[in-house]
């Protein structure tokens, strides 16, 4: 199984609460620990996380910077060889449409721990980082034009999830996987991100599980 999350809702829940970019941030990283052990307990290969769209790096450049930061603190930790990335075997790829755009510091983190995990193959988490869809489509077309014979996926992203939840009371897709996401289920939980709980995702696998899945036949 495999399963994409657009964790929205961060920065409202810091107005609805009147906390800090920082302090939002935390409980996020908490709520998507939650949301990864849950899958990893589940029958779920692939983790497709949406980080950082590429809209999203049209914010106040302080704020960026405030993010970006944030991110690679948190990559960071999991480059100890006593962190549970290492205990369960978790296998993190990252993948941008607009790599250029991360702090050079951000990149190498994300690096590191792409080249310190690429032994696990239990489970795999894909963080897209400044990530447009659209991007990787038409990168792919690029390609295509210039190795018109390769059996290669064109596809930066080269599976596809059955199940996508997005948090925050939002249906839309905002640019993530739009061509992988072709046969996927949506599920839109009403909660803010940081606000959903393990019942949370066992009401979206449940709900998943009682669809007939057809893909087009």
């Amino acid at each position: 199984m495999i399963v994409g999350l657009i964790p929205d809702g961060n920065r409202r829940y810091a107005e609805k609460y009147g906390i800090s970019r920082a302090e939002v941030f935390r409980k996020g990283v908490e709520t998507l620990r939650t949301f990864l052990d849950f899958c990893s307990q589940k029958d779920v290969s692939h983790v497709i996380v949406y980080a950082l769209s590429e809209d999203n790096l049209k914010r106040p450049k302080e704020k960026l910077e405030e993010v970006f930061a944030l991110y690679e603190k948190e990559f960071r930790k999991y480059l100890d060889s006593n962190s549970e990335v290492h205990r369960k075997q978790i296998n993190f790829q990252f993948y941008s449409t607009q790599r250029e755009i991360l702090p050079v510091s951000l990149r190498e983190v994300m690096d590191q721990l792409t080249e310190a995990t690429k032994a696990y193959t239990r489970h795999r988490v894909v963080f897209l980082m400044a990530w447009s869809a659209q991007h990787e489509f038409l990168n792919a077309c690029l390609k295509a034009s210039r190795e018109p014979e390769s059996e290669k996926s064109l596809l930066m992203v080269d599976v596809e999830p059955d199940l996508i939840i997005r948090t925050g009371n939002l249906q839309r897709l905002s640019d993530f996987l739009s061509i992988q996401a072709r046969y996927s289920e949506f599920y839109f939980i009403k909660k803010l991100f940081p606000e959903c709980t393990e019942q949370d995702w066992a009401a979206a696998f449940s709900w998943y599980h009682a669809q007939e899945r057809k893909f087009g036949r």
